[in-house]
């Protein structure tokens, strides 16, 4: 792994070592040799310098927040190996995390890598010769989604973290940058987010596809919103969600998601099976996709030249034997939990996509560290998928979802719920009966009802943390501790140590020892009351 320090993104000249991912935007070779100097001139420089602000959002580097964010809910047990695997995970699912934690610092590493870039090509955008009407708008607002995605990434993961909107002239200067609190950090997310809504276009051509829209930034908007109300506020005592001029209050947050669905621009795919298919990437529901592609052939282990979807191997089987040979071994990472399991209802199809039964499919495998014989079968290695080089682990074309249509009609749906019950139950029926079919519409609504929509939709996908949280410590306490009631029969019980949810972590990571150490004494102090 690599851990650099965040000083140290921001004075190494921006050099484009990765630019590619799926779909013609960016299916792009790799660039060597481009540095600050000489960059920043043409359109064609500028469209690969927002390019590395989306190598950043799509980098994994053993801190991908979709698998760790399952990990910490009642949706994955860790597994790997043993305790002592990916120990960073087994300390964050049970609420040991240490200053010296590495998906901590890594975490942390990618998001002010994010935003260097983000910020310098936001600086740098005035001195490039633009002939193409639109363009420069576009790409900035790009830049500035992404810059608010790294910010909401921190502010949600360690609360309290500098804020940075400018490329600074030296290293002294980014180790001195005072602490921001998160009311700041919100404020600056919607600044960008609102800037950015105007300018992003609502639907892209084909040879687009991966590119952010109008829609991703609403459905955004309405993510944050969510956990702004239902945790941020109640929890960590922040006031109302604004930019200084416009609050994104419920009316904001449903005129947004409204505005989505009005737009026509996505649609429910048909099946639920076909959502999953890696040769139906970038289908009509996907509103933001994380890009990723078998294009860099990468060997590189840590982590910044992998441009394939690493996370595909972390949760797949270990050393399978079976299913026709289909599934690639993989390292049983966050593997799906009882809890997940038992919360499908008889006959729903969605239990079979989301989870690998490898007790049912497979003639043998390796049944590893807190094994349930379940796995993520959205995202887990298939060796029909290999990459056409380098090293197989790392370039899997596997695409991962960040938000799809479902999602906005059951944040729609949730915001809907007190003020026009009628339209959140059509709303959740559009979900609940592609699935299930006409039979199983539900004829009233309930937030739970909403809620079990929810993780029976998104399980796999990273949600399920943020959701439980946004109901309260009570609520995702109840949840979390148990999830670590197994099954009496369960062959391997002692791997399952019963876990305690600590609600003075407020579901965040303390911030890395190396980031104290490397910036002056007194800039970085740990507000969140576990990490004090």
């Amino acid at each position: 792994m690599k851990n650099k320090s965040i000083y140290i993104f921001y004075f190494i000249a921006l050099v484009f070592l990765q630019v590619s991912c799926s779909e013609d935007f960016l299916e792009l070779e790799p660039k060597t040799g481009q540095v600050e100097a000489n960059y920043y001139q043409t359109e064609q420089q500028a469209f690969l310098a927002v390019t590395a602000v989306y190598d950043a959002y799509s980098v994994q580097n053993w801190q991908f927040v979709p698998t760790m964010s399952d990990i910490f809910s009642d949706d994955a047990f860790c597994g790997g190996s043993n305790v002592n695997d990916m120990s960073q995970w087994h300390e964050m699912e049970m609420f040991n995390m240490t200053t010296e934690n590495n998906a901590a610092a890594d975490l942390w590493n990618r998001c002010y890598s994010g935003i260097y870039r983000a910020n310098l090509y936001l600086e740098k955008q005035e001195g490039v010769q633009w002939e193409t009407d639109g363009l420069k708008d576009r790409l900035q607002a790009e830049a500035l989604f992404l810059r608010a995605y790294f910010y909401w990434d921190l502010v949600r993961h360690y609360g309290y973290a500098p804020l940075i909107t400018e490329v600074l002239p030296s290293v002294e200067d980014y180790k001195s940058i005072a602490q921001s609190t998160p009311d700041e950090l919100f404020t600056q997310i919607a600044t960008d987010l609102l800037q950015a809504v105007p300018a992003l276009p609502v639907n892209v051509a084909a040879t687009e596809k991966g590119r952010i829209t109008k829609g991703a930034a609403q459905a955004l908007i309405a993510r944050i919103y969510l956990y702004h109300e239902g945790f941020a506020k109640p929890v960590v005592g922040v006031t109302n969600w604004s930019n200084g001029s416009t609050t994104i209050d419920k009316n904001y947050a449903q005129a947004a998601l409204e505005e989505v669905i009005a737009s026509n621009a996505y649609s429910l795919v048909p099946d639920y099976n076909d959502l999953w298919d890696w040769e139906n990437q970038n289908n009509e529901e996907s509103i933001l996709e994380i890009q990723y592609s078998d294009k860099a052939n990468s060997g590189d282990w840590g982590g910044w030249n992998i441009n394939g979807n690493f996370s595909s191997v972390w949760y797949s089987v270990r050393n399978p034997v079976g299913d026709n040979g289909s599934v690639f071994p993989g390292w049983s990472f966050a593997v799906p939990t009882w809890s997940l399991a038992n919360e499908f209802e008889a006959g729903d199809p969605r239990k079979d996509v989301t989870i690998y039964n490898a007790e049912e499919r497979l003639n043998d495998y390796t049944r590893a560290f807190m094994n349930t014989g379940f796995f993520n079968r959205k995202y887990m290695a298939l060796n029909a998928y290999i990459g056409s080089g380098g090293d197989p682990n790392h370039n899997f074309p596997r695409n991962f979802v960040d938000i799809r249509y479902a999602d906005v009609l059951l944040m729609a749906a949730e915001l809907f719920l007190d003020d026009n019950p009628e339209k959140a139950l059509g709303y959740l029926n559009q979900v609940r009966t592609r699935s299930l079919g006409e039979g199983a519409a539900l004829t009233t609504v309930t937030l739970d009802d909403i809620y079990h929509e929810r993780r029976v939709e998104f399980g796999g996908e990273g949600l399920r943390k943020w959701d439980l949280l946004r109901r309260g410590n009570d609520f995702a306490a109840s949840k979390i501790n148990a999830s670590f009631n197994v099954p009496e029969d369960v062959p391997n019980q002692s791997h399952f140590t019963p876990r305690t949810f600590k609600a003075d972590t407020w579901g965040m990571f303390p911030i890395p020892a190396r980031e104290i150490r490397n910036t002056n004494e007194g800039v970085l102090t740990q507000f969140v009351p576990a990490y004090k």
